[in-house]
């Protein structure tokens, strides 16, 4: 891939260094090729505006592999065998790995390009075969002889159409004349090094038909390697998704390691007027979630990093960031300071962190509650509730328990407890700080009425400037403090509530909706309607009465139906009702022409509890509150459907709903990406409508699958649909 380079600044990010000494054996590395000529043009990085070495900034920050281009004879010197050599000697002195990637071109070879040297363009074919061997083989030796022997060779460059063109090039020369000028390079290095990796890169990342087709061709005509190498760029070479399937079907398929060997996101569509043109890419073609800005570029990195790990069989053993300092300077300019990891000054962003190898961090359990009893819609038990925001630390974009967290994707999703309680519990490292706020809907697609599902502004228990919650986690498990939805357009503390809490007391809060009441034309507050909570005086010790209305509920002013809700605290002395006493109880509405009582149900009824709490919502007259007001449509089937599961990726659950329009017998099943069933979800007779099953990652005989891509396939009647979702670990 044809790579020549060079935003105003969007902002500065501080990184805090964690030095790291990465004693796994994953590989993090950079192709930083063309420092040498940015350094000696008068380049400066910088980490928190202190300048420094590159190499020891990318070392403190993690990174252990150092990857290096090769040209043949390039016209100014710089990725020459000189100038390789000499900066090889750096590399190996600063306790990096060292990957030669030997282009076999005077330039840039790609897969548009793989024009030869040069000094080989008269050459006969057996010439030119003998001469890859021998130029090779004295590259080795050159580096062998300075003690900077590289740890592994890459021989040619994204040689998916193949190499030294036209004599190597795979639809003139074939198969059997490219095959034989690889051998020839790959000989030459075994002629130093017989302990030398060899890695074979192409260009076609998330592209699994042409990766096939070109290493199946590779073992039919016996080109002998080690490691498949891929260049994989969102941009150019297809989904995230379709890279995971391609890296696990590989490491099935040829049983080699893999490496994505070039990589890059871009931080800004701004950039430097240096006279150099940018490397531009497809806004449309970013993958969801991942916002051309730092956050989104660390967040893009660690997602791949994960992603690597979980290659089937571990066979993802690392990748390498292409060019991240390759900085515009006067005369060199740069055509890729926008996907670079330092800003337009020369200093690094936080995606340095992405290098840090955390697998032996000790994460915490961190358990969050929240309350939506003060949401001011009629929220079921079984609605969406979720927490987005963002991680500041170690952590970006990901929990250490697995979970994406950003404004615009989470997968924290809190579950049901009982009442209006929900509770998520996730991990997180030591220190880590999330700023984060509550999203409600009646499903992951519809949000609750107000502010389209967003709660209102929140000041941080710390008091700091931003409008958001804010934790940081500390050394031990912890369980936050019940937080309560803040549904109002007033801002709120983050651990305010509607009960404020009393030494001698417990505090109840009730709730009822009048929504069928005034569509019914026989509730209206403007003519000096309330509601109030009666009920059992002995029980209560007198807090309640079935004659007078002792507690008085306020309108709730923004809330569905125009303010249907209605609600209040009362306190129940604990030293005068024991725990458990059962509480009867109803509400009554005053000055009405009905009678003002609930009718047609049975008295109410809950048990003293032994501390603060909320009671689950009703609608007068009904003891059932899980239903929605009117203007508040029910799913319906109007289609067949299988819908996208959710979360996705996800670990180590998902939720799977599809919608089938007429009584039928149903199949859900999961299979892997050999056609194997790996779980039956459904097997039965379903009515018309939307149906829901979880997933918990199990096989049909209980044991937990592997991390990877699966598809859900559904049936019913001559219908049927498929999906891919993946379960990240």
């Amino acid at each position: 891939m044809k790579k020549i380079f060079s935003l105003c600044l969007v902002f500065l990010l501080s990184i805090t260094v964690v030095p790291q000494t990465n004693s796994d054996s994953f590989i993090r590395g950079v192709d930083i090729s063309t420092t040498p000529q940015i350094k000696n043009a008068g380049g400066v990085w910088k980490q928190n505006n202190v300048s420094g070495d590159v190499l020891d900034i990318f070392k403190s920050n993690g990174a252990n592999y150092v990857r290096l281009r090769l040209w043949h004879s390039p016209s100014n010197g710089y990725c020459g065998l000189d100038s390789t050599i000499a900066f090889a000697k750096n590399v190996k002195a600063k306790g990096f790995k060292f990957l030669l990637d030997i282009h076999y071109s005077d330039w840039w070879a790609d897969p548009g390009q793989q024009t030869k040297p040069a000094a080989w363009n008269n050459l006969s074919f057996a010439i030119l075969t003998d001469s890859v061997r021998s130029y090779t083989r004295r590259v080795i030796n050159a580096l062998k002889n300075q003690n900077t022997l590289p740890d592994m060779v890459q021989v040619g460059n994204e040689i998916t159409g193949g190499m030294l063109w036209p004599d190597g090039k795979i639809s003139s020369g074939g198969w059997s004349n490219f095959t034989t000028l690889l051998k020839a390079g790959i000989q030459g290095v075994k002629d130093v090094d017989t302990t030398a990796k060899i890695m074979i890169h192409i260009d076609r990342g998330g592209d699994n038909s042409s990766s096939r087709w070109f290493f199946d061709n590779l073992k039919s005509n016996g080109v002998s390697f080690d490691i498949i190498g891929l260049s994989y760029y969102p941009w150019w070479h297809g989904s995230l998704s379709n890279a995971q399937n391609n890296l696990n079907d590989l490491a099935t398929r040829y049983n080699k390691d893999i490496i994505i060997v070039e990589t890059a996101y871009p931080w800004t569509s701004q950039y430097v007027n240096d006279g150099v043109s940018n490397v531009g890419f497809d806004p449309a073609k970013l993958p969801s979630g991942y916002p051309v800005n730092p956050q989104g570029q660390r967040d893009f990195l660690t997602y791949l990093i994960q992603m690597i790990k979980n290659t089937t069989s571990k066979k993802g053993i690392g990748f390498f960031y292409w060019e991240p300092a390759y900085i515009s300077v006067p005369i060199v300019g740069s055509a890729w300071e926008n996907y670079a990891i330092f800003d337009f000054n020369g200093n690094a962003f936080p995606t340095l962190q992405a290098f840090q190898n955390n697998d032996s961090l000790a994460a915490v359990k961190v358990t969050l509650r929240l309350n939506t009893s003060t949401l001011g819609d009629t929220l079921k038990n079984t609605a969406f509730i979720q927490a987005r925001g963002q991680i500041f630390g170690v952590s970006s974009g990901f929990f250490p328990s697995g979970e994406k967290f950003s404004w615009d994707q989470s997968q924290i999703i809190l579950k049901n407890v009982g009442g209006d309680y929900w509770q998520y519990q996730f991990q997180m490292y030591p220190a880590d700080e999330i700023q984060f706020l509550f999203w409600a809907g009646h499903s992951s697609s519809v949000p609750t009425y107000r502010s389209l599902g967003w709660e209102g502004q929140v000041v941080p228990f710390d008091s700091s400037s931003v409008n958001y919650r804010v934790f940081t986690a500390g050394l031990k498990d912890t369980v936050l403090d019940l937080e309560y939805f803040n549904g109002s357009s007033v801002k709120v503390a983050q651990y305010w509530t509607p009960i404020p809490h009393k030494t001698d007391s417990v505090g109840i809060f009730f709730r009822v909706n009048v929504d069928q009441l005034m569509k019914n034309g026989l509730f209206d507050a403007s003519k000096n309607m309330s509601i109030s909570v009666r009920g059992d005086s002995t029980n209560s010790s007198g807090v309640l009465s079935w004659n007078s209305d002792n507690i008085l509920l306020k309108q709730e002013p923004i809330s569905v139906g125009s303010g249907s809700f209605w609600s209040g605290v009362a306190y129940f002395p604990k030293n005068k009702i024991s725990f458990g006493t059962s509480i009867t109880y109803k509400f009554f509405v005053a000055n009405c022409t009905f009678g003002g009582w609930e009718s047609g149900i049975g008295n109410r009824v809950f048990n003293f509890p032994a501390s603060d709490t909320t009671l689950v919502w009703k609608f007068f007259n009904d003891k059932n509150p899980i239903t929605e007001i009117s203007d508040e449509a029910p799913l319906i089937a109007e289609r067949f459907q299988l819908y996208q599961n959710f979360p996705n990726p996800f670990n180590p659950a998902t939720t799977i709903k599809f919608s089938i329009t007429e009584r039928s017998i149903v199949q859900l099943k999961v299979f892997n990406l050999l056609g194997e069933v790996v779980k039956t979800l459904v097997s039965q007779t379903k009515e018309a409508g939307v149906h829901s099953v979880t997933w918990n990652g199990l096989n049909e005989i209980g044991n937990p699958v592997n991390s990877g891509v699966y598809l859900m396939r559904l049936e019913a009647g001559s219908q049927s649909q498929m999906r891919k979702m993946i379960l990240l670990k």
